[in-house]
Parts: structure tokens; C-alpha cells; sequence
């Protein structure tokens, strides 16, 4: 599905690279109209020094750059990766994920991993820093690239994430998981 781009200029340009890694990611922006368009243009900044292949909120997915492209998004990881952005903030709790911005945010945000995992034929299930040192394929968080490479401390999309609803979501959208 095409989104509305917002190009960033931090990544890296890629003649190919094998994608086998979704990183899902929390914006640190609170849940708001608008969240999506914030992240890509903070993206867009020449200070940033910062991209994600996709920003979402409760309302947009914007894609800030191409999947043939390297985002910036969690160091260790981002060579064979697709990252997204989720609005709201690692800190949040699961009554706070479960609130009707966050439900509409996850379920995007579902969706677009679903359509990456499609894509790429990476199986929709969950990836600990273990499986990402083991080279496996499939949906992990920052936090766990952060784990598993050294390379950073972010700990998004946070402890209270809801990992088995969305992965539920993602599976359910996803044409190549539902013929398993």
C-alpha cells in the first residue's frame, strides 16, 4: 500500500540487502493527531541523524525512506531491517496501550508489519536479542537490538508492550501467515 512519503535523509543507500527483521519502535512523542507527521519531519531534519522506514499513529502511516534502503533506527540492526515507529513512549503501561488511540495505533501499525512480512516472507513471531544474535527472522523491539548488539540502551516499545495482541493482529493480516 503506498503511504505519503517524507523523505529522510539520514540512511544509507543499499544496492541489495536481504530484509528478514521488522523493529518495532516507540516514538517518545505522545499519542496525538499529528504524531506520525512530528516523527517524519524530526526524520527529515538535517539534525536528527535519525530514520525509521515508517512513522504511525492512530490516524497516518507516513514512510520516511525506501525498504531498499538503511534506516537509522537501531544500530546493530538496521542492515537487514525494516523499522517503525509507533506513536506513544516505551513508558507506557498496558492500561495505557489499551486505551482506544493505542488500540487504533496498533492496529496500523499490525497492518504495515503484516504487509513487510508479506514482502519479505519473514514469519510473523517474536524475536529476543537470542534469535537476533542467532540470525532468525522475525518481528523484534529496539529494546532487543539494543540487547543483543551493544550498540545502544533504548528499551522501546517498553516492558508493558503488548506483544501477543499484536502480533495476533499482524499475523491476521498477513496472507502468507494465514496459509500456514
Amino acid at each position: 500500500m503506498p503511504y505519503e512519503f517524507i523523505e529522510s535523509p539520514h540512511r544509507a543507500t543499499a544496492a541489495s540487502r536481504e530484509i528478514s527483521i521488522v523493529v518495532i519502535h516507540t516514538m517518545e512523542i505522545g499519542e496525538r493527531d499529528g504524531a506520525a507527521k512530528a516523527c517524519a519531519a524530526w526524520f527529515a531534519s538535517p539534525v536528527s541523524e535519525v530514520s525509521a522506514h515508517y512513522c504511525v499513529d492512530a490516524d497516518t502511516t507516513i514512510q520516511c525512506v525506501r525498504e531498499a534502503d538503511i534506516a537509522w533506527h537501531a544500530r546493530g540492526g538496521n542492515a537487514n531491517s525494516i523499522g517503525i515507529e509507533l506513536a506513544g513512549y516505551a513508558g507506557q503501561l498496558a492500561r495505557e496501550w489499551n486505551d482506544a488511540y493505542s488500540q487504533a495505533v496498533l492496529e496500523r501499525a499490525a497492518a504495515v508489519t503484516a504487509e513487510v512480512c508479506a514482502r519479505y516472507r519473514i514469519p510473523v513471531r517474536r524475536l529476543r536479542a537470542d534469535g537476533l544474535v542467532a540470525e532468525r527472522r522475525g518481528v523484534t523491539g529496539h529494546s532487543d537490538v539494543s540487547v543483543a548488539f551493544h550498540k545502544s540502551d533504548h528499551w522501546d516499545p517498553g516492558p508493558a508492550f503488548p506483544w501477543k495482541g499484536f502480533l495476533r493482529r499482524a499475523r491476521a493480516g498477513n496472507s502468507v501467515e494465514r496459509a500456514r
